[in-house]
């Protein structure tokens, strides 16, 4: 049995209204922290997150992919703010 979709004029009116989502860039800036000027170490993870957070203004993105990036002694969180 096939169904046939049939669109009054007013759902095709209405249809017209709805705004489309904005377009968000899924990739952000680079987070790269420092211990306020001095190197963190590598196991400064958590504390590398909380300046991360502070520095994004609440909350940064974190993923598999933060990093410790001992040549700068920094830590960097590649997805950026949230």
């Amino acid at each position: 049995m096939m169904r046939v979709a049939v669109l009054s004029p007013a759902v095709l009116a209405c249809a017209a209204c709805v705004q489309s989502a904005p377009q968000v860039s899924a990739r952000a800036e680079p987070v790269r922290v420092s211990n306020a000027g001095q190197p963190f170490q590598m196991w400064d993870g958590a504390a590398a997150r909380q300046v991360a957070d502070a520095v994004c203004g609440g909350r940064v993105n974190s993923s598999i992919y933060d990093r410790f990036d001992a040549a700068s002694g920094e830590w960097v969180f590649p997805e950026g703010c949230a």
